[in-house]
């Protein structure tokens, strides 16, 4: 069903949409619950902090590959299979690590969860595609989006909390996968997708899809984005604070541990992501989606130079902040430019893309800040990701997408 590209309403009464929400917020629970307890690691395992931060990465490098692989499947056999299957993969393998022994099984059985989300998060975000134009497009992805940043805000707190029962506890949480899954099963209309020619044939058709320079422009700045947001912000930046916290900081009277001021750090970044996604649908009518990845990235840039500059726990917060600030106002816009852009028979195969992109991004970032901060240091890292930041909005102001008219669905 398509709703009238011009309503800037988000549509709260589709099941659908709350399973696409309910869905995206699970899988946002791979990466945020466990972030708090990745600078503990070198102590409680005695591991380097690279070692650790495979935590993050062995979940986000499975998405590089498989998220292409998800849409093929999804553009050729239906939307809610893949769903479910990624949901199942996503939550079993979570729940799965409570049973490892070595650090090896657990990273081996983040990438079986990795898989999951990587599908997971594809297929969500191209249900919205599949049923909404135009500004309405926006507001739906605006508002996942700012539902995913009000349960990452959370999901910090909660992880840094339910770690002090021991590093493996928040695992337990990726249950709540497989009950998404049910409910996708009853609440996902699995309507008919025009199979595209399969083989090599899907793969052309997959690649032309989005013009060359579009493509290059929003696959470019999902890569960027989500390398900073890793390495900046998810990563450098809690390795900054828990060496600024060396032990219990008390807070209003409240006796916090390291890993719970971290989580109240990053809750900052999430909220106001939450925040300015919330109002994309009004924002979208208001400037092309060229105009808001400009923006963010510019947010983006200021944060991370702020955070450098200060340096003390105050700035590092302010500079999450404003980095949430740019995240929010990027992932609308990228997202619903692919959608508009892409054909709905390769629609699937296009998000997968954006989505591999993003993956690509979080699996470099973490790795990257983590080997250069071993000659640099994390600090002098973030001004050098907030210049960069201002350089790509430099050049995305003058090449990037402009707003697209409609879904092109012609062949």
């Amino acid at each position: 069903m398509d709703s009238d590209s011009g309503e800037t309403t988000v549509p709260w009464g589709d099941p659908q949409f709350r399973v696409v929400v309910a869905s995206t917020l699970a899988g946002v629970l791979g990466v945020t619950l466990v972030t708090p307890i990745v600078p503990l690691l070198p102590a409680v395992l005695g591991v380097t902090d690279s070692t650790a931060s495979l935590l993050i990465t062995a979940y986000t490098l499975p998405g590089v590959f498989f998220s292409p692989v998800a849409g093929v499947l999804a553009d050729r056999h239906g939307r809610r299979r893949v769903l479910v299957w990624s949901l199942l993969c996503f939550s079993l393998g979570g729940v799965a690590v409570l049973l490892a022994g070595e650090f090896t099984t657990v990273l081996l059985l983040r990438a079986v969860q990795g898989m999951g989300a990587s599908g997971l998060f594809a297929v969500a975000v191209t249900l919205i595609g599949d049923t909404y134009e135009g500004v309405q497009r926006n507001a739906a992805l605006g508002a996942n989006g700012a539902a995913i940043s009000v349960g990452a805000a959370v999901y910090p707190l909660f992880g840094g909390a339910i770690a002090t029962l021991g590093w493996k506890a928040p695992f337990a949480v990726y249950a709540v996968g497989s009950l998404v899954a049910l409910w996708a099963l009853r609440a996902v209309e699995d309507v008919p997708v025009e199979n595209p020619a399969g083989g090599l044939a899907y793969v052309r058709g997959a690649l032309h899809a989005l013009p060359v320079g579009a493509a290059v422009s929003l696959y470019g700045t999902a890569i960027v984005t989500f390398v900073l947001l890793f390495g900046g912000v998810f990563t450098a930046i809690p390795f900054l604070l828990a060496r600024a916290f060396t032990g219990p900081v008390t807070v209003g009277g409240v006796s916090l541990a390291p890993s719970a001021l971290i989580g109240v750090v990053l809750t900052t970044n999430a909220l106001t992501t939450a925040v300015v996604a919330s109002r994309s649908g009004p924002l979208a009518a208001r400037y092309t989606n060229r105009e808001l990845l400009v923006f963010g990235l510019a947010a983006y840039g200021l944060g991370l130079v702020v955070g450098w500059a200060g340096g003390t726990p105050a700035w590092l917060t302010l500079g999450v902040l404003v980095v949430g600030a740019g995240q929010g106002l990027i992932l609308p816009p990228l997202d619903a430019s692919v959608s508009d852009l892409a054909p709905r028979r390769y629609r699937a195969g296009s998000l997968s893309l954006r989505t591999s992109a993003a993956w690509l991004g979080t699996t470099i970032g973490p790795v990257l800040f983590t080997t250069l901060a071993t000659v640099t240091g994390y600090r002098l890292l973030l001004l050098g990701g907030g210049l960069g930041a201002f350089a790509v909005a430099g050049v995305l102001s003058r090449t990037g997408p402009s707003r697209c008219v409609g879904p092109v669905d012609a062949d």
